[in-house]
């Protein structure tokens, strides 16, 4: 049932995208193409990918649950904390049509609000025993992967490479709720890539970056172990470069005593592009050092569930 479920989330996740894609053009639903030097697009482009990502997996979650006879308290726990902080993106995404402004330190304080509250939701249902523990992992998360959403496909491609290491541990060590949540997941990213893959027709926004984060906590803390290393170190390994970059940018920011809510232009990606490499290049090296630490993420965190 969960391969098919992939499956059809794929075609589902692939439609949505198109009619939104078509949508944000109609309406013109944009993040648009300006002098801001944060942005890298030379024309407006659709942000409604987020909300076709979201549905696309609310729509598999419940036929999956219409098919089996069978409601599931975890998944609509996920269902519903996903779409607390897909909100927070949404409502930013929507400021470039001028409908909302948004200052930067209301939108922190949004953040951690309904972060914490996707927490509270995420416990309720049995995922995660810590509740600081699952606020600090969904608020580091979202904007870990908002973080790579500065160039088409990076944020995309990056976390289907995580889903596909979850999918593999889910498969391994027997656990269907996670196996579930990382195929239908890769699957609704791979649908949205189609039309995301560089040059871009259509953006996640902020709503789907927050979205496929908030999908990467809750398996981090599915697969959390308490007191075991290299778990904890195959875990992040497995997280990669959205992590690794997301951690050193605030750091960098830190340094040089830079708020870090204020964006720059020095992402890994970004220094590629500087560099000289085209979008494609940037985002195939992008991938294979993700992929790498992926390998051995897999490697540390199977070592430490099996051999010690």
């Amino acid at each position: 049932m969960i391969y098919y479920l992939s499956i059809i989330s794929f075609f589902i996740s692939l439609v949505l995208t198109f009619i939104f894609w078509k949508v944000g053009e109609r309406y013109k639903i944009y993040d648009l193409a300006t002098e801001d030097p944060l942005k890298i697009h030379k024309k407006s482009v659709s942000c409604l990918g987020g909300l076709a990502m979201i549905l696309a997996m609310g729509i598999v979650f419940s036929l999956k649950m219409i098919l089996e006879n069978n409601f599931n308290w975890q998944i609509l726990g996920i269902m519903l904390g996903a779409i607390l902080i897909f909100l927070i993106g949404f409502i930013d995404d929507l400021k470039w049509r001028d409908k909302f402004r948004i200052k930067r330190i209301y939108k922190f304080i949004f953040l951690i609000l309904f972060s914490f509250l996707a927490a509270i939701i995420l416990l309720s249902v049995g995922i995660g025993v810590e509740l600081i523990l699952i606020f600090v992992s969904i608020f580091i998360l979202i904007n870990a992967v908002n973080y790579q959403d500065g160039m088409d496909g990076v944020a995309g491609a990056t976390v289907i490479v995580s889903l596909i290491a979850f999918s593999f541990l889910a498969w391994s060590f027997g656990n269907n709720l996670a196996l579930l949540i990382s195929l239908v997941s890769a699957s609704v990213i791979l649908g949205f890539l189609v039309f995301n893959f560089p040059p871009a027709k259509i953006f996640m926004g902020d709503s789907g970056a927050y979205f496929l984060g908030f999908i990467l906590a809750v398996l981090t803390l599915i697969f959390s172990k308490p007191y075991s290393i290299l778990t904890f170190l195959g875990l992040i390994f497995i997280l990669g470069l959205p992590l690794f970059d997301g951690i050193f940018t605030n750091l960098r920011r830190l340094a040089k005593g830079k708020s870090i809510f204020i964006g720059d232009r020095v992402h890994f990606f970004d220094r590629l592009l500087q560099k000289g490499f085209s979008v494609r290049k940037t985002l195939l090296i992008c991938c294979i050092i993700h992929i790498i630490f992926v390998i051995l993420g897999l490697s540390v965190y199977i070592y430490g569930n099996t051999f010690v």
